[in-house]
């Protein structure tokens, strides 16, 4: 059942925005140091959850440039590749973005992405593995793609969607939770993967880590520091395992789409740990 949507949403400070985007940059950072709670608390008020995307939806609007993203787009189109200070800028927007998409899957009652903002979000990503990967045919594609999301039409269709969500409820938020831990399960009962099964554990691992970032910022508890840092830690090796694969197979070395491999022991063992620790 839906709680209500994004119209009536509150509105955070500057400090507390600065909180949660340091929280972000850090989600892929592996410290061997954070050891799970004993269990994991599933029931949170629909209150927290509305918050959570209200946050979000606030870092990503007062972070967001369409102007400067447009011009970054164009210097790619003109075959310049981008500085480091500029991979490093459009990364931080890329993660405003990505933050926002899993607000949207974890909070909202259908628990999906809205068509417009997730082509976006998909559309840097592969832009981003282009310049990254030196890739100029991925690198034209993506950049039409985005310049056509950008125009202002799409753009005002896109905020649409993020001001009429529909939220969750507390009990919805438990049973999406839970069943996301069971897909975990399933992929660990796996004993190889696709690119596509990776990618899904790696979204669901993403997702959580946001959760609790978003939580620890304005609902801070020990377990939620705990667990952001301990599902950062597998985001990150997932992380860079995913650019190992990408780069595996731009040399052809592997097709990430069709083959099939088993995934690292050392994220095995912390996937196993993270669902043993939940019903």
């Amino acid at each position: 059942m839906a709680t209500g949507n994004a119209e009536t949403m509150t509105e955070y400070s500057p400090s507390q925005l600065a909180r949660l985007f340091d929280a972000i940059l850090v989600n892929d950072v592996v410290d061997a140091q954070v050891d799970l709670p004993p269990s994991v608390t599933l029931d949170h008020p629909a209150g927290h959850l509305a918050d959570g995307f209200a946050i979000s939806a606030q870092l990503w609007r007062e972070g967001f440039d369409r102007t400067a993203l447009l011009d970054f787009i164009d210097r790619l189109g003109k075959g310049k590749p981008p500085a480091a200070e500029e991979q490093l800028w459009f990364k931080h927007v890329r993660a405003k973005f990505k933050h926002l998409r899993f607000a949207f899957v974890l909070y909202g009652a259908d628990h999906i992405c809205p068509r417009i903002f997730k082509s976006m979000t998909t559309s840097m990503g592969l832009l981003q593995d282009g310049f990254r990967n030196d890739r100029p045919g991925a690198i034209r594609r993506q950049s039409a793609v985005l310049r056509l999301i950008l125009t202002r039409p799409m753009q005002v269709s896109l905020r649409r969607e993020i001001d009429r969500v529909a939220l969750d409820s507390a009990v919805g938020f438990r049973s999406f939770t839970l069943a996301q831990i069971g897909e975990l399960r399933r992929t660990l009962a796996k004993p190889a993967l696709n690119g596509h099964g990776f990618h899904a554990a790696r979204k669901i691992v993403s997702r959580q880590v946001s959760f609790h970032d978003d939580m620890r910022t304005i609902h801070p508890t020990d377990e939620h520091v705990a667990m952001s840092r301990y599902l950062s830690a597998i985001n990150g090796m997932m992380g860079q395992y995913h650019d190992e694969l990408v780069s595996r197979d731009g040399r052809g070395e592997i097709d990430y789409g069709q083959d099939t491999f088993a995934l690292p022991e050392s994220i095995r063992i912390r996937l196993e740990t993270l669902v043993s620790r939940y019903p």
